[in-house]
C-alpha cells in the first residue's frame, strides 16, 4: 500500500523508562496522520528521534491509522490550545497526544461485522497502549482476542494529558477539564467508524465500546452521553449517530462524587459522578471488575450497575475474587483471568456474535 504524503505535526520525544514501565505510549501514540489518511505498517521506515511518525521498532499489527480531525479543524486546534497551557503536559512531554487517531485491526477470517472501539486506560495522563500495556503494544493483545471471535477491534489513541477527570497530585484534589477533549475524541471516534461502517465490512447497528480503567470511564461517558455532543458539529461524519450499539467498561475510574472532591468521602462514595447522565438510551452495558481493585474499587462499578437498572438498562456486573488492577487481557493465573471468555459469552447472548 502506497503512501503519498504523511506530514508530521508534533513533536515527539524519546519515551522515558518511567513511562515504559507504566506502559503509557508515547512516541507510538504521537503519530499524527492526515484526517483519513490510510497509513501502511509495511512501509513505514522506523522512526528517528524527534520525529512524529509512528515507532515501528516492534511490528505493527494493525492495517490503517486514521486521524479522527483535520488540522484546521477548531476541535483539533482549541484542544492543542487546552494542552499547551497544562502545567503537567509542559513537565511530562513524552506523554502528549495533541493529535488522536484509530488503529484499525481487521479479523482475517469469520468475521461477525461487529466492531469494538478499545479506550486503553492510563489515568487520563497518557494512553497505556506501549511495550509493558497489559493490552499490548498499540492494543495488539486486546485486539488479537476480539480478532479471533470475528470482532473488528479499533483502538483510539485519544488526546491526553488531564482531558478527562484526573486527579492532580500536586493539589491533592481531583480535576475535570474545560474541555472534555477526550470524550470528544471518543464521540467522533463512534461517529467515524459507522460513517465508515461499509467500509470495514461493519454492520453500523453492532458497534461497541470497551475500555480499561480511565478508558472504561470514557467507555462510561461515551454511552451516556450520545445526546449531547460534547463539540459543534463538523460535517457529514458528525450527522452520524455516537451512540454505541453496547459497552464493556473494564474496572472503570473516576465514577463516583469523590471525583468532585465532595466530603465526607463515605457520603460522596455512593454518588454517581454528575459527569455521567444515566436516561433509559444508554445501551446494553457489561460491567466488568475485580474485588481485590485496589486503585479503583468494585463498588464503582455497583454503583453504575444501581443506576442503570434503575433506568431500565439491560446491564450486567462480573466481579471477580481476584484480579487487582489493570489486568487487561493478560493470564495471571487469578480469577480475572475468565473475563474475556465471559464477555464473548455476553456478546453471544446480545446476538452481536
Amino acid at each position: 500500500m502506497a503512501i503519498k504524503t504523511i506530514m508530521p505535526v508534533i513533536t515527539a520525544r524519546l519515551m522515558t523508562l518511567g513511562a515504559i514501565l507504566l506502559g503509557l505510549s508515547i512516541s507510538t501514540a504521537l503519530a499524527a496522520p492526515v484526517e483519513g489518511q490510510i497509513i501502511s505498517t509495511d512501509t513505514i521506515t522506523p522512526a528517528p528521534i524527534g520525529s512524529a511518525y509512528i515507532d515501528t521498532s516492534l511490528p505493527a499489527e494493525f492495517s490503517e491509522e486514521v486521524a479522527l480531525w483535520s488540522e484546521s479543524s477548531s476541535v483539533l486546534q482549541d484542544g492543542i490550545r487546552q494542552i499547551s497551557r497544562d502545567t503537567f503536559a509542559n513537565s511530562h512531554p513524552e506523554l502528549v497526544i495533541t493529535h488522536p487517531s484509530l488503529l484499525i485491526y481487521p479479523p482475517e477470517t469469520n468475521t461477525s461485522r461487529a466492531a469494538i472501539i478499545v479506550f486503553p486506560g492510563g489515568g487520563y495522563k497518557g494512553v497505556a497502549i506501549a511495550r509493558k500495556s497489559t493490552i499490548g503494544f498499540n492494543g495488539a493483545d486486546v485486539c488479537g482476542w476480539l480478532n479471533e471471535a470475528g470482532v473488528t477491534c479499533i483502538i483510539l489513541k485519544y488526546r491526553v494529558p488531564n482531558t478527562g477527570c484526573n486527579y492532580n497530585k500536586k493539589t491533592r484534589q481531583h480535576e475535570t477539564p474545560d474541555i472534555p477533549l477526550a470524550l470528544q475524541d471518543a464521540q467522533r471516534a463512534i461517529s467515524t467508524v459507522r460513517f465508515n461502517a461499509e467500509k470495514y465490512g461493519i454492520d453500523p447497528k453492532k458497534i461497541g465500546v470497551l475500555g480499561f480503567s480511565a478508558g472504561g470511564n470514557l467507555a462510561v461517558l461515551s454511552s451516556t452521553s450520545s445526546r449531547n455532543r460534547t463539540y459543534t458539529p463538523l460535517d457529514e461524519i458528525d450527522q452520524v449517530s455516537s451512540r454505541p450499539d453496547f459497552a464493556i467498561p473494564v474496572y472503570p475510574g473516576h465514577m463516583t462524587m469523590e471525583h468532585k472532591n465532595k466530603r465526607p468521602k463515605s457520603v460522596a462514595a455512593q454518588e454517581l459522578n454528575t459527569d455521567i447522565e444515566v436516561t433509559d438510551e444508554v445501551p446494553p452495558t457489561l460491567l466488568i471488575h475485580a474485588e481485590d481493585d485496589p486503585t479503583n474499587p468494585v463498588y464503582y462499578s455497583e454503583l453504575y450497575e444501581s443506576a442503570l437498572k434503575g433506568a431500565g438498562v439491560k446491564v450486567d456486573l462480573i466481579t471477580y475474587r481476584t484480579g487487582g488492577h489493570a489486568f487487561g487481557v493478560k493470564k495471571q493465573n487469578k480469577e480475572s483471568d475468565r473475563w474475556t471468555a465471559d464477555t464473548i459469552h455476553w456478546l453471544m447472548n446480545l446476538k452481536i456474535l
